[in-house]
């Protein structure tokens, strides 16, 4: 694995993780930019660093913090709260459309199984009706038969 730090790299992080107002003005930074994202945190590290006079190499360090930052495909915490609530809302959202489409189901089943079963009876009873007249024409035709010897 390569080195992508030099020696003067890295005693100019030491140095600026040292400072007092470096460290403070990373934890700000770092709060500004879960808080609000990353173009508050840069905006408010602009204006810090300018107050401050820190190190020279202070902008860069921070830029590369957000490179950093944006690699690891990490959001702001507001970001993420709004998505937790959003993620909320659609479950919900689900929840009452399958509730919708069971109740929709349930009473196309109850209809249609009532429609059904009246369907079912009709045929039934027409049926009856059609077997109780071949019993009555198959009858008639013994009597006929009886009767003509």
């Amino acid at each position: 694995m390569f080195n992508i730090f030099n020696e003067e790299t890295t005693k100019q992080m030491t140095d600026l993780f040292t400072n007092p107002l470096f460290k403070m003005g990373f934890f700000d930074f770092f709060l500004k930019m879960q808080q609000e994202g990353i173009e508050a945190a840069r905006k408010f590290w602009r204006d810090y660093a300018g107050r401050n006079n820190l190190v020279p190499n202070a902008m860069d360090m921070y830029e590369r913090i957000i490179d950093f930052y944006i690699i690891l495909g990490l959001v702001p915490r507001m970001k993420y709260e709004e998505v937790v609530k959003e993620n909320g809302h659609l479950k919900e959202e689900n929840k009452f459309l399958r509730d919708t489409i069971r109740e929709l189901q349930l009473n196309l089943f109850k209809e249609g199984g009532e429609r059904g079963q009246q369907i079912w009876h009709e045929s039934i009873d027409k049926q009856l009706d059609l077997h109780k007249e071949i019993a009555k024409n198959f009858f008639e035709i013994f009597r006929q038969l009886k009767v003509g010897s």
